[in-house]
């Protein structure tokens, strides 16, 4: 018999001795192979699910220790506040310079009560206002504007000023004649500029003996949220 008939003979042999191999327990085993593996990636995702939503229910607490430079954070329990970070600035509602009839509105609504307030004739786009307490019109003026760059105004207006824990910088004073001025630049370049005379007019004489409203009202109306 020729080699090659011998090797293939040979091998036929063999063969015959091989069990075939069982195929239904093979694929049931890998059957059960493949529920385990989706259970077990199952409950890893459970786990981590679970832990996302329990940082969210308790206001992302953080653990000290934690990071990866050894640094702690903050730890907070439910119902306390963590503190306001800066991207829960308000977004700003307007670019460049408010429109006079806005600004206007604005402050009217930031008038104390008791006070009147009317339009001076011909006052325009001039941001003017006629305000009165019963006692004589005091003429108040608004302007308000977001500044790209604000360099001048802190070298300027600002220069001797040191801003508040917030970062706002705020100038006021108040001339013998009774003449107001309230300046305030919001770290995000929100600039308001309040202004109040003791007449109806900037250079008339003085009609009333005191100004309308004290120094710290108008203050306390040129730091309003109202005016983003």
């Amino acid at each position: 018999m020729p080699e090659e008939e011998d090797f293939t003979e040979a091998l036929r042999s063999s063969l015959l001795t091989i069990s075939p191999p069982d195929t239904p327990s093979l694929l049931r085993a890998g059957v059960r192979n493949g529920r385990r593996r989706r259970r077990r990636r199952a409950v890893a995702l459970g786990v981590s699910g679970a832990a996302v939503l329990a940082l969210v229910g308790l206001g992302a607490t953080a653990v000290p220790g934690l990071l990866s430079d050894g640094r702690g954070t903050a730890r907070t329990t439910p119902g306390t506040s963590a503190p306001t970070s800066p991207s829960a600035t308000p977004r700003p509602t307007f670019t460049g310079a408010l429109p006079a009839a806005q600004a206007l509105a604005r402050l009217t609504a930031l008038l104390p009560a008791g006070l009147t307030s009317s339009t001076p004739p011909g006052s325009g786009q001039s941001g003017q206002l006629w305000v009165d307490d019963g006692h004589g019109k005091s003429l108040f003026e608004v302007h308000v504007s977001r500044q790209t760059s604000t360099t001048e105004l802190r070298q300027h207006v600002f220069a001797d000023v040191k801003p508040s824990p917030q970062g706002t910088l705020i100038q006021s004073r108040q001339s013998p004649d009774g003449h107001q001025t309230v300046n305030v630049l919001n770290p995000d370049g929100l600039y308001v500029t309040l202004m109040t005379w003791q007449s109806p007019t900037q250079n008339g004489p003085s009609t009333r003996t005191t100004p309308i409203l004290a120094l710290s009202q108008l203050r306390t109306m040129a730091t309003s949220p109202k005016w983003r």
